[in-house]
């Protein structure tokens, strides 16, 4: 198992079309995101696009308190539409969910097709990505035991290099 800091993003396992790497501009990273809400029917109102451009601009999981916090710096932005735009985009399939160990949610844009993992230091909640996906072998034990449309969740946790 490899790991790859998220300054290190392209070293990911992430599909070869359309991915959202550090090499990617955050402008394309807002088109591409934008493009897929709207092939959706969402619209794409100011303070969602100033949202996913705080996303865009960032190649890490953000808690909602922290985007809120950057977008105000703009425009006025509550929390509650923080939220609210992340479950929206999150069942788009342009953000994706990072649960900390203490219940804490961090969100982060990717692309429509990509999915991985995540480690995170309990201390300083550091957070690289993992370039393995066990997803196959889980459907499998699913099925054989009467489940479809099965989705998982796993982040790993320990302590990075810097808070042994």
């Amino acid at each position: 198992m490899r790991f790859a800091a998220w300054k290190q993003k392209e070293d990911c396992h992430l599909p070869e079309s359309e991915e959202l790497t550090v090499n990617t501009s955050k402008t394309e990273r807002l088109q591409v995101a934008l493009a897929a809400l709207k092939a959706r029917g969402h619209r794409l109102t100011s303070p969602r696009k100033s949202i996913l451009q705080v996303m865009a601009t960032e190649h890490r999981p953000l808690s909602a308190e922290v985007i809120r916090a950057k977008v105000e710096r703009k425009s006025p932005c509550d929390l509650a539409t923080v939220y609210r735009n992340m479950e929206m985009c999150q069942s788009a399939g342009i953000v994706q969910k990072c649960m900390l160990e203490n219940g804490k949610v961090l969100f982060e844009l990717i692309n429509e097709r990509d999915h991985h993992h995540h480690i995170i230091c309990r201390k300083c909640e550091r957070t690289e990505c993992i370039d393995v996906c066990l997803s196959e072998e889980i459907a499998m034990i699913a099925t054989r035991h009467g489940f479809t449309k099965v989705d998982h969740v796993l982040e790993l946790y320990g302590h990075c290099r810097d808070c042994r």
